[in-house]
């Protein structure tokens, strides 16, 4: 080992440590720069599968080009890096896609299974993450629906000295060149086909958005009256359920006064599209008055006999060929129901069903 000897010539010590004081105190800390950009950037909350928002935050923009998504059927975003001015891939891409790979049935390569996207500069998205470390920032992004399908993706945003942490104000001005907050007047547009993100509102009803309150229709026949005193009415059959709603954005709430089940909508055009099974509710009225949904509410319903005991019919059964709703005629709503590509899939406890034009190509 080289043995190093310091010599210290009186009142040159005290301005090397000063220097080295002041290096100290010029160089940044991840902790203020993640404060730093959360007060910056509002983040946005996704649903536990990632086909929705539930809380929408700030928009961004793309000022550079090359950033890559994956469709959220993905086990796992691709990712980016930013360098040189642009967005590639590299390594790190090559080392992501063969994790997706390995997740994937069949062990395919992500470009064969699931839909990918090239994004432009001056195009929008969402940020659901962000993780400051210790040789760049970490963003999560997360896009609105393209023919149905929402992209999202991790871009990685290297310091230009990874073995050194920049000051906060370098940081945010790094991260500026890549990502910025589209102004408050211009975030409408990332939502082409539904209403802008408005104020939230309580389950009370109060301060609520014009324009929601009014009955809605199923295809099947069922109906929801929404009151304007934030309360609602559902009629099923011959059987109804009440509760209270909230407009939070483009997303509607129904709170049932059994306090055991709710039941979210997106806002779409005037009518609501259930972000579950993407049955949509046409608008076909106003809202009534209150008083006259007070004594509809009033008025008791008849007592509905229970179903006689089915008989000993045979099991149903599916086929390629059958159609959307002879599938759900014989086994109902599917648990879950996805879009990739030009194909459906419904799946059931036991079943997987794929459509390709609306028709059935593929059981499991």
């Amino acid at each position: 080992m080289k043995q190093v000897r310091w010599f210290c010539v009186p009142g040159l010590c005290f301005i090397t440590l000063a220097f080295a004081a002041g290096l100290a105190a010029q160089a940044g800390d991840t902790a203020s720069i993640q404060q730093k950009l959360y007060s910056q950037f509002k983040l946005t909350t996704m649903t536990a599968d990632r086909s929705d928002i539930v809380t929408a935050g700030d928009v961004v923009v793309i000022h550079k080009p090359g950033l890559l998504m994956y469709a959220v059927a993905s086990p796992l975003p691709p990712s980016n890096t930013y360098k040189n001015g642009k967005i590639g891939q590299g390594w790190g891409g090559f080392g992501k896609d063969l994790m997706i790979g390995m997740m994937t049935p069949g062990g395919t390569t992500p470009a064969n299974t699931y839909p990918q996207r090239q994004f432009v500069p001056e195009e929008k998205c969402w940020i659901t993450g962000i993780q400051v470390q210790k040789d760049g920032v970490l963003v999560q992004l997360y896009s609105d629906p393209y023919d149905d399908i929402r992209y999202y993706a991790n871009l990685k945003i290297p310091y230009p000295n990874k073995k050194e942490v920049p000051s906060v104000d370098a940081a945010m001005q790094l991260v500026a060149e890549v990502l910025t907050v589209v102004p408050q007047d211009d975030q409408g547009g990332q939502q082409a086909a539904q209403p802008a993100p408005g104020p939230a509102m309580n389950a009370a009803g109060a301060d609520q958005q014009p324009g929601i309150p009014g009955e809605y229709t199923a295809p099947g026949g069922s109906r929801i009256v929404l009151s304007t005193d934030g309360t609602f009415t559902k009629f099923v059959g011959n059987g109804q359920g009440q509760g209270k709603y909230s407009v939070a954005g483009y997303l509607l709430v129904l709170y049932f006064s059994s306090g055991t089940s709710s039941q979210v909508f997106k806002i779409q055009g005037g009518n609501l599209a259930d972000v579950s099974t993407h049955q949509v509710w046409a608008r076909t009225g106003d809202a009534p008055a209150p008083a006259a949904e007070a004594a509809a509410a009033s008025t008791p319903l008849p007592v509905i006999a229970p179903p006689p005991p089915p008989t000993d019919a045979p099991p149903p059964t599916i086929a390629v060929g059958q159609t959307k709703d002879q599938v759900t005629a014989a086994f109902g709503q599917p648990v879950k129901a996805a879009k990739i590509g030009v194909k459906d899939i419904f799946y059931y406890k036991d079943m997987k069903v794929t459509f390709l034009n609306g028709k059935v190509s593929n059981v499991e």
